[in-house]
């Protein structure tokens, strides 16, 4: 189920990565898109780490505060590399999770995202975060819009 899920998250965050990327004022050769790509794209499953560790599911790594988290513990990886990927690394790794978080509000079970800003715990109830023909549909669209995207501003220099 994990992997389902992951299937869709990932093609969400590659819709949103495709809007950025076509958004993006500087070249798409730019070496910071990409960190803040990968990091993005990479921390899009770290808050389902709690399903593989056995933890509270969409309980603190589904929050704010675990996107901050993430974001840091991203921002360090791509420092290691390079200190001018900090930057970048944090905000590919707080984003890849805050989208993640918004394709779980499109689901029935409800958690609070905003935490530790809010309690509230909200849910959009649009459809079964194990649906398959939905997360195969992120998928799908997520990944033709990014390559067209991409395709598009390498052709429109």
């Amino acid at each position: 189920m994990f992997l389902l899920q992951l299937e869709g998250h990932v093609g969400l965050g590659m819709l949103f990565a495709g809007l950025v990327s076509l958004l993006y004022p500087s070249n798409v050769y730019d070496d910071t898109l990409w960190i803040w790509f990968v990091a993005f794209i990479g921390m899009m499953s770290w808050p389902d780490l709690d399903l593989e560790f056995e933890l509270t599911h969409r309980s603190f790594t589904h929050t704010l505060a675990g996107a901050l988290v993430f974001g840091v513990i991203s921002a360090l990886i791509f420092g290691l590399v390079n200190v001018k990927y900090v930057f970048s690394g944090f905000v590919g790794g707080f984003s890849g999770t805050l989208v993640h978080m918004l394709g779980d509000l499109f689901t029935y079970w409800k958690f609070q995202p905003l935490w530790p800003l809010s309690k509230k715990a909200i849910a959009f109830r649009f459809f079964k975060a194990n649906n398959k023909g939905i997360n195969s549909l992120f998928a799908k669209t997520g990944t033709l819009v990014f390559m067209i995207v991409l395709v598009y501003r390498v052709l429109a220099k």
